[in-house]
């Protein structure tokens, strides 16, 4: 806990910005959250509605994208048992069409639940590699204003405005920053991040409740057809990886692709009564916010109109894992705030 009320303005209210400022309230700072965009809001900049947000875990990692992930998962699956989050738990079925050349046994076993290795023999032709266990996936809209609900009630406050700048938060009285724009932080002022850099993403949601399972196909060059069922009976097929295109008009072609690999992934998808009877929802696409060297997470100081020093702390770049690291990297900014206060202390 922080030895004193510290005032904490976190920009950003996506799945990163709702969750670092729900850890961070929840952990005795005064925490308002700065945004534009929020739950319920629908622009192609603000990324966080448009994901299919399952927790799907990288075979390879380090030893940092291994903490965030398991944090996450473990926290959003004690979730799942609670109402109205939107968080569900789901089997879910890993395919690589590529050896991922994985000696030994893989990091996730003993954290994901019936984590197992499916024997060659049992995987489809073309398929070199899979895994099976159980995940959570969540209802994106609901899950969102669960966490604003949350930090809200745990005393947290918002603002809905535009900023321009980094400085643009620097009010009175505010000790620490946290920098969650995502995709925004390559052109906001201040930050002007050139690694960041857009991943398009199509998607196409249906009404398949009989669908049960969640699968993934995976290539080496990092395209990937999956299929997340949710919680109501949607189902959320994908998808595309279109580096840096920003287009958000859905293409009628890839949408067509789309159903036909999923539908080939996942045949009893139509119920052997063709593609024709599926009962399509909507199209959609997003944007991942990703960058070149992964997640910027660290903080630094600066001076305020006033003279005094105001930790900054950055939160950006999780690409496609935003859901997936989001509780992992919320706590790593806590624990830097606190490395960070304590370091100021020490030179007083």
């Amino acid at each position: 806990m922080s030895t004193k009320r510290e005032r904490v303005n976190v920009i950003g209210a996506g799945v990163v910005g709702l969750t670092t400022g729900l850890v961070l309230q929840r952990n005795g700072y005064q925490v308002k959250i700065i945004a534009e965009h929020w739950p319920g809001d629908f622009n192609i900049y603000y990324t966080s509605p448009w994901a299919g947000a399952i927790i799907r875990p990288e075979p390879k990692l380090d030893e940092r994208g291994k903490k965030f992930e398991e944090v996450s998962y473990k926290t959003l699956w004690s979730l799942s048992y609670m109402n109205d989050t939107g968080v569900i738990r789901i089997p879910n079925v890993d395919m690589y069409t590529y050896d991922l050349q994985i000696n030994g046994e893989p990091w996730l076993k003993g954290i994901y639940h019936k984590f197992q290795v499916i024997p060659k023999d049992k995987l489809p032709k073309d398929v070199e590699y899979g895994i099976s266990y159980v995940t959570v996936s969540m209802d994106v809209p609901k899950y969102l204003r669960w966490l604003l609900n949350q930090f809200t009630n745990a005393g947290g406050k918002t603002e809905k405005v535009h900023l321009n700048h980094l400085n643009d938060a620097f009010e009175p009285g505010v000790d620490i920053i946290v920098n969650c724009t995502g995709i925004n932080a390559r052109t906001f002022g201040g930050v002007d991040d050139d690694k960041v850099f857009p991943i398009r993403g199509q998607l196409v949601a249906v009404w398949a409740p009989h669908v049960k399972i969640a699968k993934t196909l995976s290539h080496e060059d990092n395209t990937c057809t999956y299929i997340i069922p949710r919680e109501d009976g949607e189902v959320i097929l994908g998808g595309t990886l279109d580096v840096n295109e920003i287009d958000g008009t859905p293409d009628p072609k890839t949408a067509e692709s789309i159903l036909n690999r999923c539908a080939k992934l996942c045949p009893e998808l139509h119920q052997g009564k063709g593609l024709s009877s599926l009962q399509i929802i909507r199209h959609t696409v997003g944007l991942r916010p990703a960058r070149k060297d992964g997640i910027r997470l660290e903080a630094e100081i600066s001076r305020n109109s006033a003279g005094n020093n105001v930790i900054v702390c950055h939160n950006y770049g999780h690409g496609s894992s935003g859901y997936s690291k989001s509780w992992g990297s919320a706590i790593e900014v806590l624990e830097l705030i606190k490395s960070a206060s304590q370091a100021e202390i020490s030179k007083l």
